[in-house]
Parts: structure tokens; sequence; C-alpha cells
């Protein structure tokens, strides 16, 4: 019912349900076998792609009434002006502090072999996925940095042994990572040690060299981020910056 009623909807939905027996709300899940009384359904307010829009507010409010209407129940809505300015300022806020950092190492001469780019992304644990880019990963599989082709195309597994390029990029995308100071140093120094294995030099995107006071400003960036975010009760890495930073 609810998939007839909202599934145009571009933005998360997460129902809950009143456990009776418990007195705690719980999700309801597609094949979930619980008989309700009460139920809440959530509509996620922003992401990268912006904050939630009025005609999107307005589908979200009438398919609520539709399925109370359904299920003969009573439903308790939120101000429309209330929703849409809360969309709005944490749309603001996320803008302030949606921040990736990204550092380069580019050849002085003869391009990066792929087969060498390769041998020192999988020495570092790094794994090569299907967005063409190598992932430094945490204990639970979660992207810590990315290593990309500075050019244009993709590192391709298939295609690493002919594969050169005149550049790479390592990036950081800060509100999507716990712990980033540590994790910003950890990549760092990954970049300085492939800058040497390279030939290459280290650099920002402006081809500028990084020097220490360079990292050490972007090292203090990341700290100021992590600490507004937590200001507003929102943990760089947690559950609800990755559903806001998506």
């Amino acid at each position: 019912a609810q998939q007839q009623a909202m599934g145009k909807l571009a933005k998360p939905l997460a129902w809950c349900g009143l456990n009776e027996r418990t007195g705690l709300w719980e999700r309801v899940t597609a094949h979930g076998a619980t008989d309700y009384r009460r139920l809440r359904v959530a509509l996620q307010l922003a992401d990268r792609r912006g904050p939630l829009t009025d005609p999107e507010l307005t589908l979200f409010l009438n398919g609520v009434q539709r399925l109370a209407d359904e299920f003969l129940a009573v439903a308790d809505m939120p101000s429309r002006n209330e929703v849409l300015s809360r969309a709005a300022e944490i749309d603001r806020f996320c803008a302030g502090v949606d921040i990736q950092i990204g550092v380069n190492v580019v050849a002085g001469g003869a391009p990066f072999a792929g087969t060498k780019l390769r041998g020192l992304a999988e020495a570092a644990g790094m794994i090569l996925r299907e967005d063409g880019m190598f992932h430094a990963l945490d204990d639970g599989g979660a992207t810590l940095y990315t290593l990309s082709n500075l050019e244009a195309a993709p590192f391709a597994a298939e295609e690493m042994k002919a594969f050169a390029s005149h550049g790479i990029s390592f990036t950081l995308d800060v509100p999507r990572v716990a712990a980033g100071p540590r994790v910003f140093d950890r990549m760092i120094a990954l970049a300085k040690q492939f800058a040497q294995s390279l030939g290459g030099t280290l650099v920002d995107d402006n081809r500028v060299p990084l020097g220490g006071s360079a990292l050490d400003v972007i090292h203090d960036k990341i700290v100021e981020i992590e600490q507004r975010m937590a200001a507003q009760g929102l943990i760089a890495g947690g559950p609800q910056a990755l559903r806001l930073f998506s």
C-alpha cells in the first residue's frame, strides 16, 4: 500500500510500529508479521541532492492520508511550513560541512604504470571496486578514503597491465568518515609512500606542492568540521551522517 501511495518519492522513508507488549517503537520491515495499532513514518529531509521540496512533501502528506483512509486510521500531520523550513535549515548546515579533501600525486616525467599502481594499492590493503577507484576500508567494510585516476579514465582490473597515468588522487569524504583527522594522516602517509615509490610529487588541486604546514592546515580543518557536526549532534561517519551525506 505504501509503494502505491508514495512509490515516486526520491528521499528515503522509514516506518516504525509501536510494540504494545514491550512499549517500544520498532522498525517495520517488508516481511514483518507483527500487527500494530500505531505507526510512525519518517521522510528524510535532506541529502546531497538538496532539501525536501514542496512537491515532494505534498506527495508524502497525500500518501500518508491515503494510507490512513485505506486502513481506517487517523493521521497526525506535521506543519508543512515547519517541515520545509527545517529541511532548508538542515541543508544549509550540511552544505557548510560537506567537504571532500583531495591530494594528488603527479608524475614529473614518464607516466605511472598501471601494474605499479595496482601493486602499491593492493599492498596497502586497498580494494578496486566497480566505481573505478581503489578503496581503503575500515574493519566494517566502510570506505575511509579512495584512490582514483587524476585523468578521465577510471581504473579497471582487466586493463591495469596496459594502463598508464600522469597523476592519481587520494580523496577523503570528511562527513562520512569517523576519526577523520587520524584517517587523513594515514591517507597522507600512504600518498607520500606512493610519491616516493613512483617518483612523483604530492600536490594540491592547483598543482602546488604540499608541505608540512599546508597539510597541518587541512588536518585542523577536518577537526573543525567534526566539531561543528558534533555540536549539532551529528557524528562524522555515524548512521545519520551517512544518510544525510548520501
